[in-house]
């Protein structure tokens, strides 16, 4: 059972496990219902009594708190989509191949950095008497480059042509060719480009 006492943040078990429930989304009645599971109060009740908690200045600062933590993990989770579809997107297989005394190789696989690898989907190795045959596979850059320009809205579906609206007038290839540059842009501003990485 719950504790009474309150803690370092002026809550009891009962008002944090509460403010709890309800940032993982769940509506008062079932936060009521996942934290006193079994009580025998109505759901009218349960929802009543959580909104009153809800409301006590201890708890609306904790909540505040608490989605602040939650939008601060979104947006970092966006950022990391964002940085694995642009690689992708903008992935050059040139990148993994070198030229030697036996012709086109892939470079050696320890060798690359890992924004060279992320983009690959998948590597066959072929042993044959002749030597080993190696195929690359990447992911499909045309749906990175379209994932990534909707999270970008350089795509809303809502755009209309029109002078207010210049990047409804763009094609695929000045879509791309912005995008990539947004995201040089975006990369000499953190104080250095993914371009030429790896060469």
């Amino acid at each position: 059972m719950s504790s009474g006492r309150r803690g370092p943040n002026g809550l009891t078990d009962f008002e944090r496990d509460i403010c709890h429930a309800v940032d993982r989304g769940l509506t008062n009645k079932a936060a009521y219902r996942a934290v006193r599971p079994d009580a025998k109060a109505s759901d009218v009740t349960g929802d009543q009594y959580v909104r009153r908690v809800r409301q006590r200045p201890q708890c609306a600062a904790y909540l505040k708190e608490l989605k602040a933590r939650s939008l601060a993990r979104h947006l970092g989770a966006k950022d990391q989509i964002i940085e694995e579809l642009a690689l992708v997107a903008f992935a050059d297989i040139g990148d993994l191949l070198v030229s030697g005394p036996a012709g086109l190789t892939v470079r050696p696989l320890d060798t690359l950095p890992s924004a060279l690898r992320r983009p690959l989907s998948g590597i066959t190795i072929r042993r044959t008497a002749h030597g080993d045959t190696v195929r690359l596979r990447m992911h499909d850059k045309l749906r990175a480059l379209d994932k990534l320009s909707q999270m970008l809205g350089l795509n809303d579906p809502a755009a209309r042509p029109g002078a207010d609206n210049p990047a409804a007038e763009m094609s695929e290839l000045e879509r791309a060719q912005r995008l990539a540059a947004l995201l040089r842009l975006a990369a000499q501003a953190e104080g250095g480009t993914a371009d030429g990485e790896g060469r």
